[in-house]
């Protein structure tokens, strides 16, 4: 009898003793793949993630944002601005602090027509792969090139290629930005001489109160801008700026 109670003691401690190495094992895999993951939305609060709609209940509007960063399109960005001037439209052109520097006049201009100007950060990087520190310090440096050439506060912040981090939307709330990606994109960088496929995008996707249509200055958007207006207005909806569909 003895013998039987040595044995269900000993039996309780190796099982007990099991059970506690593969929970260490367990918190072990979590913590290294927890510390290899690339950051992702999944892990965000959901008020974290970056805007794809604007806030204004019934805004009438259809925020128009054009992204201007590489330099490459700078030829298109007049045509850009002669269109949307024709169409008596203002929208957001959210830039890099590098074009800024290298483009002032340019900058002037847009801000001088009455369009928005947001941050795309210092350079066009995968802000998604920074840390914290290193984001912050990339929006401190658009948001003193950009605001020191136009002299306007920066309220709204896209992360090239919508590569938004942990550390992006930290360092964005921080500086006390709207973060924002979009509903509608034009892929106008890969259809640069296919203005009809642009239409068609715009044309099938759900444009609706509070969209955010991304573009480029492309050749292709420069023979088109007019056309995604007149599909914004068609809807009866006006194209404007960020700062008309978010409170």
């Amino acid at each position: 009898m003895l013998i039987m109670v040595a044995n269900k003691k000993k039996l309780k401690k190796i099982i007990i003793g099991v059970v506690i190495v593969l929970l260490a094992i367990g918190g072990i895999i979590f913590g290294v793949v927890k510390n290899n993951s690339t950051p992702t939305f999944n892990s965000f609060e959901e008020a974290s993630l970056p805007y794809e709609r604007g806030t204004k209940a019934n805004s009438g509007y259809v925020a128009m944002t054009c992204n201007v960063d590489l330099g490459w399109e700078d030829e298109y960005i007049e045509g850009i601005l002669n269109a949307l001037k024709k169409e008596d439209a203002k929208i957001t052109f959210n830039v890099t602090g590098k074009w800024a520097e290298n483009n002032k006049d340019f900058l002037l201009r847009i801000k001088s027509e009455g369009h928005e100007i947001g941050s795309h950060g210092y350079k066009h990087l995968d802000y998604a792969k920074l840390t914290y520190e290193q984001n912050l310090e990339e929006m401190k440096k658009a948001e003193s090139t950009i605001e020191g050439i136009t002299g306007d506060e920066i309220r709204f912040f896209q992360a090239p290629a919508g590569s938004f981090g942990e550390g992006t939307m930290k360092a964005a709330k921080e500086l006390g930005y709207t973060a924002f990606k979009w509903d509608v994109d034009t892929i106008d960088w890969k259809y640069r001489e296919q203005p009809d496929v642009i239409i068609n995008r715009v044309k099938n996707k759900d444009v609706k109160d509070g969209s955010i249509i991304l573009m480029h200055p492309t050749k292709a958007t420069m023979e088109c801008v007019d056309d995604i207006i007149e599909i914004i207005r068609s809807k009866g909806l006006k194209p404007g700026k960020l700062s008309d569909i978010f409170e």
